[in-house]
């Protein structure tokens, strides 16, 4: 049987949403499909039926396959491409001169990257300009109908989230305000994000509306979360145990609040309802399939890719008056 083999490493937000493809490459070629990635994204794929196998970067490469895709633009992760005679590449690979390039039907993609063709200058401002989403660039990209790329995220039955009695008699909130050490410009400003917190406790309290919420963080961001609240009212939720729990406790929430982060993508592909804020990164290229609002910074910085962007200090707000607006309709639905 024929077989496709995609090679897409890091980060897990962007594991979680190259998922989403294997669907649409499954009923196109009907092959055999082997993701190579690194192990932390193990829990994210295996359960997916679409995937026949998942090797890791430690792993013993298949020789050969029809179809190569490599969605990557570090040296040593394109490199792994390179080993893999294929009748046909998609993406990015080593060429003879020991450089990353990309073949020209994936232009619409690494133009805009950190290996664009163009130089990095060029391709931050196609980045800007740009106006499709990942899923419309890709469907040309592979060639597959865009109905056919599904934001899903498969769990077995120890991972299914079940919700307790209370949490069934409760509105259900969740925030993600961190997003690692990488992009420290795609989180709010500590006071900001303790004005946001206060003043959503403050009107859940006023309005009296019975609630669960919670802050979600990793090992990373545990101290900036402590720093951040003192209230009894507020549940801190360390999400570095398990990305499946972590993904569990969000399929949860009747409304999570993220940043551009792994957390967005899973609120995603959980169909959770979510309010999604956005700085130095793309807003355009999230497809939220009708399950969230987004929040964009006024930055001149906006889409820049910048670690260190401008911010903007109204930012907070603009995602507290959002809540606000989804929050009623959850009070009034129930």
């Amino acid at each position: 049987m024929k077989s496709l083999t995609l090679i897409k490493i890091g980060a897990l937000g962007d594991v979680v949403r190259t998922s989403y493809l294997v669907n649409a490459l499954k009923n196109k070629y009907n092959y055999i499909i082997t993701w190579i990635t690194e192990k932390s994204a193990e829990e994210l794929l295996k359960y997916n039926p679409n995937i026949d196998r998942i090797l890791y970067l430690d792993s013993d490469l298949p020789k050969e396959t029809d179809i190569l895709i490599c969605l990557e633009d570090k040296y040593e992760y394109v490199k792994l491409g390179n080993q893999i005679k294929s009748k046909r590449t998609i993406g990015s690979y080593i060429d003879d001169n020991n450089l990353i390039k990309y073949s020209d039907d994936s232009r619409d993609w690494f133009d805009m990257s950190l290996i664009s063709k163009q130089g990095i200058s060029m391709a931050n401002d196609l980045k800007k300009k740009n106006t499709k989403s990942f899923n419309q660039i890709f469907s040309k990209i592979l060639h597959v109908q865009i109905s056919d790329i599904k934001p899903e995220l498969f769990y077995n039955e120890k991972y299914y989230p079940q919700s307790s009695e209370c949490e069934e008699k409760k509105i259900v909130l969740g925030l993600n305000l961190f997003a690692g050490n990488r992009w420290p410009s795609k989180e709010l400003h500590m006071d900001d994000s303790k004005k946001l917190i206060e003043s959503i406790l403050d009107y859940l309290d006023d309005n009296k509306i019975d609630y669960i919420l919670s802050l979600f963080c990793d090992n990373s961001s545990h101290e900036k979360a402590k720093n951040i609240v003192g209230d009894k009212r507020l549940n801190i939720i360390n999400t570095n145990a398990d990305i499946l729990d972590f993904s569990g406790h969000i399929r949860k929430c009747d409304l999570f609040v993220t940043t551009d982060s792994l957390g967005m993508h899973l609120a995603i592909a959980n169909k959770t309802r979510h309010i999604a804020f956005f700085n130095p990164t793309s807003a355009v290229e999230i497809d939220n399939y009708n399950h969230g609002v987004k929040v964009i910074s006024e930055s001149l910085d906006y889409c820049s890719y910048k670690p260190d962007a401008a911010y903007d200090n109204t930012l907070w707000k603009k995602i507290f008056d959002q809540w606000l607006i989804e929050v009623d309709k959850l009070v009034f639905k129930n």
